[in-house]
């Protein structure tokens, strides 16, 4: 272990999941709150849980519970908390569209309690807040970066999370707080269940034999349009937040605080952004089928119709770079959710 303690919120879910595991790896102690249970447990890694004592050779600590419980997290940070990364979030368009008080209540509410945590405790080496590039919008020039304005679409996800993305750097700002923002694009790769999202869902209707899903929209002109979009793998993203980590402990250092980037965001990209039919048939070539998807008309655009992140800044700042082509990405993606379902049969039956 390298004696560093790190909260993770939203660990349950299908990032936290690898970045979990990404951590232990690295020798970090993990802290793994969320209202859910783990979806994976790593059987060469030692569990407590909440209510538990502590045992000095345990590697993760388990707790249940909502992120926006201020009086729980006070609880958790009565320890030695060195970094938090707030991932707990609704996750998608569709679910925020469903209880948009909900989704603002944990996106944004969610996040104030984090920082009112981090305030109080005031010895955290860093915090890593994770965004998404639909806090910009429509995209209006080439690719986004740092410094357009953030102006997400009237949505309750992406206009949540805008505000709690402007919320953190403020609060860095105003409090001195030792945090950051990573603003995702949109990520893939295993333990990803949510099928709403094109890759796990195109995966998934290959697997069971049925029929693809291709949603695409009218342009001003009324002619049929891809959505375009950035993908990064998982992997990808897990070791460059393990780089961010090793930068933040140098900006730790009383002689480079002043030259640090505490408060900024930084994008995260892929090396191209694609069309929603580049990506569904890259998903068949796995499969070794090619035909045509049933095409789904999105009527009310409450969707960024392109997206593409510039990365150029955390480039240079962490030596951001992604690694894994989209077909790589992919197949192993299918692998796991192939071995993932056949096991998932054999429980059921």
């Amino acid at each position: 272990m390298n004696g560093r303690i790190v909260l993770v919120t939203g660990s349950s879910g299908f990032i936290g999941t690898n970045l979990i595991k990404a951590l232990l790896d690295r020798g970090y102690f993990v802290i793994a709150l969320d209202l859910q249970a783990p979806r994976c447990l790593f059987t060469e890694y030692r569990y407590t849980y909440a209510g538990e004592t502590l045992g000095k050779d345990a590697d993760i600590w388990i707790v249940r519970g909502d992120v926006r419980n201020i009086e729980l997290l006070r609880k958790v940070f009565q320890g030695t908390v060195d970094y938090v990364i707030h991932l707990a979030a609704m996750s998608t368009i569709q679910m925020g569209a469903e209880d948009a008080p909900r989704t603002r209540s944990i996106n944004a509410g969610g996040t104030e309690a984090v920082l009112k945590a981090v305030k109080e405790y005031g010895n955290i080496k860093g915090l890593i807040y994770a965004s998404t590039d639909k806090v910009y919008g429509r995209l209006q020039g080439r690719a986004y970066t740092e410094k357009d304005a953030l102006e997400p679409l009237d949505s309750p996800y992406d206009c949540s999370k805008a505000e709690a993305d402007r919320m953190v750097r403020r609060w860095c700002a105003e409090y001195g707080i030792h945090g950051i923002v990573l603003r995702f694009c949109n990520i893939y790769g295993r333990y990803d269940l949510q099928d709403t999202r094109i890759i796990p869902g195109t995966i998934r209707a290959m697997l069971e034999g049925r029929e693809c899903i291709l949603r695409m929209y009218r342009d001003a002109q009324g002619k049929l349009r891809n959505f375009r979009r950035d993908f990064l793998y998982v992997d990808d993203l897990c070791e460059t937040i393990g780089k961010v980590m090793d930068r933040l402990e140098v900006w730790n250092q009383p002689e480079n605080y002043q030259a640090a980037g505490w408060g900024e965001a930084f994008n995260l990209g892929g090396c191209q952004n694609y069309s929603m039919d580049d990506v569904v048939r890259k998903i068949q070539e796995v499969f070794g089928r090619k035909e045509a998807p049933e095409i789904e008309i999105a009527e009310m655009l409450t969707e960024i119709p392109e997206q593409k992140m510039d990365f150029s800044k955390a480039a240079g700042c962490f030596g951001f770079a992604p690694r894994t082509p989209l077909e790589e990405g992919l197949q192993e993606t299918v692998d796991w959710r192939r071995k993932w379902m056949q096991e998932s049969e054999k429980k059921s039956g």
